[in-house]
C-alpha cells in the first residue's frame, strides 16, 4: 500500500526508489543554483510525472536530516537549497539518472521561474460586462505608472484566456507592437511576431 502510494502518478521511466528521488533532488538542486520552494518543485516535477507529493515530501525531509539539503532561514515559503554535501552527491551520482529525467526536471524547473517572473510583470484584470461578456484589461506596470494598459472586450471565458495567455506570453512584444502601429513603423510590425517565445 505505501508503495502504491509514493508511486501514484508516476510515468514509467521516472525514479521510483526513494535513492533515485534522492539522487534527482540532489542533482536538480545543484544544476538549479538557486533556492526552491516545496510547491515549486512540486509543481514542476509532478507535470512531468517525475515524483508524486508524498515521495518528493519524504524524501526532502530525509535529505534535510542528513544534511543534503538545507532550508533558507526566515523565508515563508521554505526555500531549499543544496548543501556542499547534497552537490557532491548530485555530482557524483548524476549519470546514474536517465538524461531524459535529468533534461525533465530541469527544464520544467526553469520553465516555472520563468512563468512566475512574467506573471509578476504584469497585471490582468477581468471583469463581467453588464449585457454580457468581460473587460479583459492588460498591463505592464513600471515605477510610478504603467507602461502600457490596454482594455479588451472579450466575449467568453475562453477568450479572456486567450487574451492572459496571448499577452503573457508576449508583453513587450505587444507593447513594441501598440507603439509600431500608432507610429505606423512598418518594419517593427514585420519582424514583431518572432520575437518572444511562448511559455505558458
Amino acid at each position: 500500500m505505501e508503495s502504491d502510494i509514493f508511486k501514484a502518478g508516476v510515468k514509467p521511466g521516472s525514479p521510483t526508489t526513494q535513492i533515485e528521488v534522492k539522487q534527482l533532488l540532489c542533482y536538480l538542486l545543484s544544476a538549479l543554483g538557486k533556492p526552491i520552494s516545496f510547491d515549486q518543485l512540486y509543481g514542476a516535477l509532478s507535470g512531468q510525472g517525475l515524483v508524486n507529493y508524498f515521495e518528493l515530501a519524504h524524501t526532502l525531509d530525509k535529505l534535510l536530516e542528513t544534511g543534503h539539503v538545507s532550508q533558507k532561514a526566515g523565508t515563508v515559503p521554505a526555500m531549499y537549497t543544496t548543501t556542499a554535501l547534497g552537490a557532491r552527491t548530485g555530482k557524483e551520482f548524476e549519470n546514474s539518472l536517465p538524461l531524459s529525467v535529468r533534461e525533465k526536471s530541469l527544464s520544467a524547473c526553469k520553465l516555472l521561474f520563468e512563468q512566475e517572473r512574467r506573471l509578476a510583470q504584469v497585471e490582468i484584470t477581468q471583469t463581467p460586462r453588464q449585457g454580457g461578456g468581460f473587460m479583459v484589461e492588460l498591463a505592464l506596470p513600471e515605477e510610478g505608472g504603467q507602461l502600457v494598459c490596454v482594455r479588451v472586450f472579450a466575449p467568453t471565458e475562453k477568450d479572456c484566456e486567450n487574451l492572459r495567455r496571448r499577452f503573457l506570453n508576449a508583453p513587450l512584444t505587444i507593447y513594441k507592437g501598440i507603439l509600431a502601429l500608432l507610429t505606423a513603423d512598418e518594419e517593427i510590425l514585420g519582424k514583431i511576431f518572432t520575437a518572444e517565445k511562448n511559455i505558458f
